[in-house]
């Protein structure tokens, strides 16, 4: 009886065993092996360590509790914030991503090109004018079916009318040698040498922002000058400049003339955008998004509202290390007096505009897809833009062109160009010598370019 209980106990462990006995003294004898109920070593050990890996995988999940538990509050308060945020664009879910404002603008700009074209054509009228007027023509009908259709890519049409427009710029009253004369007929620099002149600023090199150069004189005088910036590296109303090369770098016989009673004056410079073209500085007035212009003869101030302009570190150049008080640049060529900005209307990218120094008012206006925050900084020549990047503490390279003959933009440029210290703050081309000039850190360089 003791036997079928242990067989049947094995039996419902699941490991029953049949054995034949045999009658032997009147009992019933028979061998059972009984190595079938030694104790499952191997199974226990397997169950301890898969004890302990559930142990680990418990102590993980509770620390993982412990930190989320700290973070949710944190990303609750972001999530509020970022429902704050997006709650004034929650009119986009019924109302649509343009609104009649929006469309309303589109038809502004296209009125606003067909009068530039239709001035264009009647000034000067070329094949290339009655081709703008054939493909503005299609650009309305195309923005008229979007109203039938109710589908509309305002950012397509846009980009559209940007190219038109700048074409259309090149159309209008520029005289007919534009970048044609001399050097200017190789259209894109080759190369830029190794600095000629290595110099600090005489005001000392904890002036790390300003601007220097030569006079892009009519007349052809030898005029150097600089323009230190104080205030934070914002203001200044002081200009200084050497009648020769020879007392430039000997640092004598210099004249201050004061281009404004103080540096936070409305008529102080502000930026390192400065040049001086023909005896007249052209800066950015302090605090506004205006040109100045201060005579050095007549001692007059003149001035020109660039309306759209962002101004006061909105668009300053950036790339590496943004530079402050860059929102307005200008330089100086062959072809007159240029200014450079951002706008929101352009999305923050780069703006050209040529101004008639006469009478200080913009003549034409080029938008580019070139986003200013992108770059270290930028200069003209011949009519093309160019713009640089940061490559080293020691080196840039100018990357980017915009020809406002053509308004093509090419990209693919890899010229390199030589500094002392990582930060521009000015740099601009002079066609009087055909040089570079730079204000790099309180250091002065000069570079030739080649074509």
């Amino acid at each position: 009886m003791i036997l079928l209980v242990l067989l049947l106990t094995a039996t419902q462990a699941g490991h029953a065993q049949r054995v034949q006995g045999e009658e032997k003294d009147g009992s019933c004898v028979c061998d059972v092996n009984s190595a079938i109920w030694a104790f499952p070593t191997a199974k226990y050990e397997g169950v301890i360590q898969l004890l302990q890996s559930c142990e680990v995988s418990l102590q993980k999940l509770q620390t993982q509790v412990v930190m989320t538990n700290k973070e949710l509050p944190k990303m609750q308060a972001t999530l509020q914030n970022m429902t704050a945020r997006l709650q004034r664009f929650q009119y986009l879910d019924t109302q649509g991503l343009y609104n009649a404002l929006h469309l309303r603008q589109v038809s502004d700009e296209l009125q606003d090109l067909h009068q530039i074209i239709s001035q264009a054509d009647k000034d000067r009228p070329t094949a290339e004018t009655q081709k703008l007027r054939t493909e503005l023509q299609k650009v309305q009908k195309d923005v008229e079916k979007m109203y039938i259709d109710n589908v509309f890519n305002l950012e397509s049409v846009r980009e559209r009318l940007r190219f038109l427009n700048n074409r259309a710029q090149t159309c209008r009253t520029i005289p007919d040698d534009f970048r044609s004369k001399g050097y200017c007929s190789h259209r894109i620099m080759s190369n830029i040498s190794s600095p000629l002149i290595t110099k600090l600023s005489p005001f000392g090199k904890s002036y790390i922002s300003g601007a220097w150069g030569r006079d892009t004189s009519i007349e052809g005088e030898e005029r150097y000058w600089v323009q230190p910036l104080v205030n934070g590296h914002r203001s200044g109303n002081i200009i200084r400049y050497h009648q020769s090369f020879e007392d430039f770098m000997a640092g004598r016989n210099h004249q201050d003339e004061s281009i404004a009673p103080s540096n936070t004056h409305t008529d102080a410079v502000q930026g390192p955008g400065t040049i001086l073209y023909n005896g007249v500085v052209y800066y950015q007035c302090y605090n506004t998004a205006e040109l100045c212009s201060y005579n050095l003869t007549t001692k007059k101030n003149k001035r020109l509202k660039l309306p759209e302009a962002g101004v006061n570190n909105k668009f300053p150049y950036c790339y590496y290390n943004c530079r402050d008080w860059t929102d307005i640049d200008l330089a100086a060529d062959s072809e007159g007096l240029w200014v450079m900005y951002a706008t929101d209307s352009n999305r923050g990218n780069m703006v050209l505009s040529r101004v008639d120094r006469e009478g200080l008012n913009v003549t034409h206006t080029w938008k580019t897809r070139l986003f200013k925050r992108s770059v270290t900084n930028t200069f003209m020549v011949c009519g093309v833009l160019y713009a640089t990047r940061y490559v080293d503490q020691y080196k840039e390279e100018v990357f980017y062109a915009f020809d406002t003959a053509t308004g093509l933009e090419d990209n693919t440029l890899s010229l390199p160009l030589e500094k002392v210290s990582a930060g521009i703050a000015n740099l601009h081309y002079n066609p009087t010598d055909m040089k570079l000039y730079m204000y790099n850190d309180g250091y002065l360089l000069s570079f030739q370019a080649f074509f």
